[in-house]
């Protein structure tokens, strides 16, 4: 059993029909067991994945997949609290490790 925790991006000002609608994008995935999966973006570069994370996840506020909010500094120790947590990087999750942290460049859920 896991939970997803996303950032809520506001919407543009001066939006159109079109992108009037704020954005969720997933930031990544506490599992029991398991040290935090964090999302990235397939263009970022690997070692510089981590820093690309902190700003999307500054973009917005954070909420996890049941609409619960809560900070970065919440987010982050909830991280650091599973560092010593089994982590995967394998193939199938085209996973990869960033300033110490398991990212995936694909969807997951």
């Amino acid at each position: 059993m896991g939970t997803n925790y996303y950032v809520n991006t506001p919407s543009c000002p001066n939006a159109c029909e079109h992108c009037a609608e704020s954005e969720r994008i997933h930031l990544g995935k506490s599992s029991i067991g398991w040290q935090f999966l964090f999302r990235a973006d397939p263009d970022w570069p690997r070692d510089e994945a981590f820093a690309h994370w902190v700003r999307r996840a500054l973009s917005g506020p954070i909420a996890d997949e049941y609409g619960r909010e809560c900070t970065l500094a919440e987010l982050l120790d909830l991280v650091y609290s599973k560092t010593g947590d089994k982590t995967d990087t394998s193939a199938s999750l085209n996973g990869f490790t960033s300033c110490g942290h398991t990212f995936s460049a694909r969807e997951f859920s």
